[in-house]
């Protein structure tokens, strides 16, 4: 679209200095050429060039950060998911394996360890004024740890509605923080 609009410009401009040039409609041109205006012409493309070269790379480093920021939190998401089907099939029997006592604890630490890595990845980040979002994030993962592990996990699972509760707490606060960083400017 841009290109287009460009070329209409162009092709406009030239007619212009064709009709000019070929003195149509009254129109002169004055083919007198002042040094001064030249390089003012050529100090206002360099200009524009650099500036536009400059809000590219703001823009695209920017996009970037963002992109790793919101796959960091879909991995961390993917993760939660994961810990909690395992738990809702755990729950339909009733007990818990050894396998996948083993397999919640790991996708617990794994979680633990996402929250951690987005902290620091965030803070790292042009999107850093949102690190306080963190502290919300950390405790309701905390939350939802104790809401899969607390007594009788060993053997049986804890109540769903509990873990329903804090998972959800969870989700939705890491969702508000995937949306706020994709809005930053």
């Amino acid at each position: 679209m841009i290109l287009l609009i460009v070329l209409v410009v162009l092709v406009v401009s030239g007619l212009v200095i064709w009709a000019a040039h070929a003195c149509l409609w009254g129109m002169t041109l004055n083919t007198e050429i002042k040094p001064l205006e030249v390089v003012s012409l050529a100090v206002t493309i360099a200009i524009a060039f650099l500036l536009q070269d400059y809000i590219t790379n703001k823009t695209t480093d920017l996009r970037s950060e963002k992109d790793l920021l919101i796959g960091n939190i879909n991995d961390l998401i993917a993760v939660l998911k994961t810990c909690r089907d395992t738990l809702e099939g755990c729950d339909f029997r009733g007990k818990i394996l050894r396998s996948e006592k083993r397999q919640i604890v790991q996708s617990l630490r794994r979680a633990s360890n996402a929250v951690g890595h987005l902290e620091s990845t965030l803070n790292m980040s042009q999107c850093k004024e949102l690190s306080t979002e963190m502290k919300s994030i950390r405790d309701a993962c905390f939350r939802y740890k104790i809401a899969a592990t607390s007594y009788p996990f060993p053997t049986k699972p804890t109540p769903l509605a509990l873990q329903d509760r804090a998972i959800g707490e969870l989700l939705l606060s890491l969702q508000s923080l995937m949306f706020k960083i994709n809005k930053h400017h």
